[in-house]
């Protein structure tokens, strides 16, 4: 056996992958990947809620950089709870690691509320101050491209935003192994 053991290392020092039944296994399935989000996020001035508004008709006067963090959970197997239900417990993982202009002004970078549905959709909610909390929307998520729409407001409901703190961009997304990597 000393020639799989060096064929081994030799792979190892060129970058190649080891013998079949020798490779990383496979994350679990039930598990979802650990993901961090670096966005740029343009700030909306023309959003009309009385319509559904194309991407290509928002407006923009400035754009703020953004990063999230959502750590590799157990993939849900029951359907979401409803806006009126009690939270479910979050990982407190799931946080903002960057927001340099302030567009999130939550009490604490991490959140309240969080519906992962991904590679469908995301959900986020932290408070800003009772009752105005931050809601984020990450949909729709491009896996194969390594992107993801997300759409930012601050609302007291809802149905009552401010029409003044709506943001929307692009994320370029990274999975990261077990150790962070």
């Amino acid at each position: 056996m000393p020639h799989r053991k060096i064929a081994v290392i030799a792979a190892l020092l060129i970058g190649c992958a080891p013998l079949s039944g020798l490779a990383k296994p496979a994350p679990a399935p039930n598990l979802l990947p650990h993901r961090i989000l670096t966005c740029r996020l343009g700030h909306i001035t023309n959003f009309d809620p009385s319509r559904e508004q194309k991407a290509s008709e928002l407006k923009f006067d400035s754009t703020h950089a953004f990063a999230l963090e959502l750590p590799a959970i157990p993939r849900r197997t029951t359907p979401p709870p409803e806006a009126v239900d009690p939270p479910e417990k979050v990982d407190p993982r799931t946080r903002i690691l960057s927001d340099p202009d302030h567009i999130a002004p939550q009490v604490k970078p991490v959140f309240d509320r969080v519906i992962d549905m991904w590679p469908d959709r995301v959900e986020l909610t932290g408070m800003i101050r009772d009752p105005q909390m931050n809601v984020i929307v990450i949909n729709p998520i491009d896996e194969a491209h390594g992107t993801a729409n997300l759409f930012m407001l601050r609302a007291s409901e809802l149905t009552h935003f401010d029409e003044k703190a709506l943001y929307q961009g692009t994320c370029a997304v990274e999975l990261r192994g077990k150790k962070g990597k």
